[in-house]
């Protein structure tokens, strides 16, 4: 049992849990490791057809755990190398390639945290969420999650975010496409629960199917976007 990471499993349901309140939910080396196996192992479990992200605590993820390196003396290149790539398949979600992944924030997702919670397929947020990429104000420059982030609602407004350093409450965010549902605090495991139940109730060859086109979709021209679907269709890939 790890002590970043909780993980439930309710029939179908999956839920992984953020267990470092303490640390604003930081991406450290620990936490990094147990997300990205944990979500290997779901996409691999055919019992497993929907996935929830949450967090304990206040803040749904402060982004990259810059402390944990701090004050040591070894060389720690390999292990800052090592955590770098395991964020980066994170912010893609390149480990659940056929199931429905659903963020449920519950307050401020920053930096490497909001990145995280748009990676996934839905996101449900509570009023009390928060998204924004304030590393400028620090003296560093958005890099690594920015052009997922362009992707996601354009260059003029991720340009926005990232040099002016500023938090956007949830409204906004829904409103630039980062949000999928708004519910109030507390019920909001409830509402993302209900909404699991309900894809999970669907044909997961469907969802399936509907994930790689939509994934796919965004980085191909519109005709071979089109070729594509309806070769994943027709081959009912999983």
């Amino acid at each position: 049992m790890s002590d970043v990471l909780r993980i439930e499993r309710n029939g179908a349901l999956l839920r992984l849990t953020m267990t470092r309140p303490e640390k604003r939910n930081a991406l450290n080396s620990e936490l990094v490791e147990a997300l990205d196996w944990a979500l290997v192992d779901a996409d691999a479990d055919d019992g497993i057809q929907v996935i929830m992200l949450a967090a304990q605590g206040p803040v749904y993820c402060a982004g990259a755990d810059i402390k944990e390196f701090a004050g040591r003396t070894d060389d720690t290149s390999t292990l800052s190398a090592k955590r770098s790539a395991g964020m980066g398949r994170l912010f893609q979600m390149s480990q659940v390639k056929t199931k429905p992944v659903i963020a449920v924030v519950d307050g401020p997702a920053l930096g490497g945290g909001a990145a995280l919670a748009i990676a996934c397929d839905m996101v449900i947020a509570s009023n009390e969420a928060k998204f924004g990429y304030p590393e400028i104000k620090g003296g560093f420059a958005v890099a690594g999650v920015l052009p997922l982030l362009v992707k996601h609602i354009g260059r003029k407004a991720a340009f926005d975010l990232c040099a002016t350093g500023r938090s956007i409450d949830v409204e906004e965010a829904r409103s630039l496409g980062l949000v999928t549902y708004v519910v109030e605090s507390e019920g909001i495991l409830t509402e993302a629960e209900r909404l699991a139940e309900q894809l999970a109730g669907y044909s997961r060859d469907a969802l399936s199917v509907m994930k790689q086109i939509i994934q796919k979709s965004g980085d191909l021209p519109l005709d071979d976007a089109i070729a594509y679907a309806r070769t994943v269709k027709v081959s009912g890939n999983d």
